[in-house]
């Protein structure tokens, strides 16, 4: 009988899956099984697949169509036959020992699962890697013991990372544990964590690491800036399970507030600008009610996080978007307007237009030079100064880089060398 499954969901990682694959394979512990679900693949991913499947009877394949990530793991899940389940991103690797260690205490301690701590990977231009070893919690009691974490709520608050664990597979069949199938990569996995916990009673954390959880696949989900409600989608079906349980605990309530907080404000600092002051304004109403409904607890914030929990459209306006002097007045009377600079103060300036324009009015990005490239800034295609000419009499010109820099003072010369008639700068002073 197959005593693990290790789950592998795939999704367009030629890149990297080869190498995921190969530090499955060459494992000390043989007894397993691998279960890719390729979502969808565009790239060469199922190939790959296919090619390892053909070397290595414990692979198992299943293409399909495109569901996301929510999915593609709960058709994982049923395919898997092993006693215990593992999962591996496909764009992550894993040390030699891992499953060995993680089945000999599993099954020692018989635990519902076992979790370790884990590295996060960076290549560098050199082609040596950087490693930095992430711990699941500070608190060193809270390793190599077993614990039930429904009698010490305090485990919630550890790392909830769902790959560098083995789960009984009895856990997650016999409580119906799934992923919430929500589209894309959404931070799926979040839900599954809870679960996991919420189900288990026995389980322990080990102070070691082998699990290599990739920083510099762009293409992760950890760097999408468009999935503005997935984090709320998550918790929201957190506190879903919690109520269809009838769960009374008010403490964990308070834990699962805290820990959506954590999760928005991860969001806050990732989404695209334009999408800012909406999700703040999300925030503040999520705040109120939970206040309401006495589930709010802002006492394991930082001051920092509470600083901008407390009040997130003024953190976003303030401190985030700035530039506050470009109003619908500023721009009011011209049809076109010109963002000169395309950096973190092009991005400012740009949100800050789009907020006060009207719909008879144009935007446009320009820097001084593109050198060839293909630029954009806050979705708006970027083009060179010398190609907004035929706009110079009726545009204003924004000079959207620091005041008075050298940069700034050459970006003004080139202006009045091509003739623009309206020039300001972004605290709205009138250049020319």
């Amino acid at each position: 009988m197959t005593e693990i499954s290790i789950l592998v969901p795939v999704y367009n990682v030629e890149k990297y899956l080869r190498a995921c694959l190969d530090s499955i394979l060459t494992q000390t512990f043989s007894n397993f099984e691998v279960i890719c679900v390729d979502d969808g693949s565009s790239d060469k991913s199922g190939y790959i697949l296919d090619e390892y499947a053909r070397k290595d009877a414990r692979i198992k394949v299943k293409h399909k169509e495109n569901s996301g990530y929510g999915q593609t793991m709960n058709i994982a899940v049923s395919m898997a036959s092993g006693k215990y389940i593992g999962i591996v991103e496909s764009d992550d690797t894993i040390e030699k020992d891992m499953y060995q260690t993680l089945y000999d205490c599993i099954t020692k301690y018989d635990l519902d699962f076992v979790k370790t701590d884990h590295y996060a990977i960076w290549n560098n231009m050199d082609g040596t890697i950087k490693k930095q070893l992430i711990k699941l919690t500070d608190d060193d009691t809270m390793y190599n013991r077993v614990l039930n974490p429904n009698k010490e709520l305090w485990s919630y608050l550890l790392q909830k990372f769902t790959w560098n664990a083995l789960y009984k597979k009895e856990l997650i069949v016999n409580n119906h544990i799934k992923y919430n199938e929500t589209p894309g990569a959404s931070y799926q996995d979040n839900g599954f964590w809870f679960q996991t916990f919420y189900w288990s009673k026995r389980v322990m954390f080990l102070n070691k690491a082998f699990y290599m959880y990739k920083q510099d696949n762009e293409s992760s989900s950890i760097h999408s800036k468009k999935k503005v409600y997935a984090m709320k989608d998550e918790y929201d079906y957190i506190r879903n399970i919690m109520i269809a349980n009838n769960d009374k605990r008010e403490e964990l309530y308070k834990i699962c507030f805290h820990l959506r907080m954590r999760a928005y404000l991860l969001t806050l600092d990732r989404i695209d600008m334009m999408l800012k002051p909406e999700f703040a304004r999300t925030i503040e109403r999520e705040c109120s009610f939970f206040e309401e409904t006495k589930e709010a607890c802002y006492d394991w914030l930082t001051e920092d996080q509470l600083r901008i929990i407390r009040n997130p459209v003024v953190y976003v306006e303030d401190n985030v978007i700035g530039c506050k002097n470009i109003t619908k007045e500023t721009i009011a009377n011209f049809h076109h307007i010109i963002v000169y600079g395309a950096g973190s103060y092009g991005e400012r300036v740009v949100c800050r237009v789009k907020l006060a324009m009207d719909a008879m009015q144009s935007i446009q990005i320009a820097v001084t030079d593109l050198n060839g490239r293909n630029k954009e800034c806050l979705g708006e295609k970027v083009y060179e100064i010398a190609g907004c000419l035929k706009y110079k009499e009726d545009s204003l010109v924004i000079l959207a880089v620091k005041e008075n820099s050298d940069v700034f003072m050459d970006m003004l010369d080139c202006l009045r060398k091509y003739g623009f008639s309206h020039i300001i700068s972004v605290s709205a002073t009138r250049l020319k």
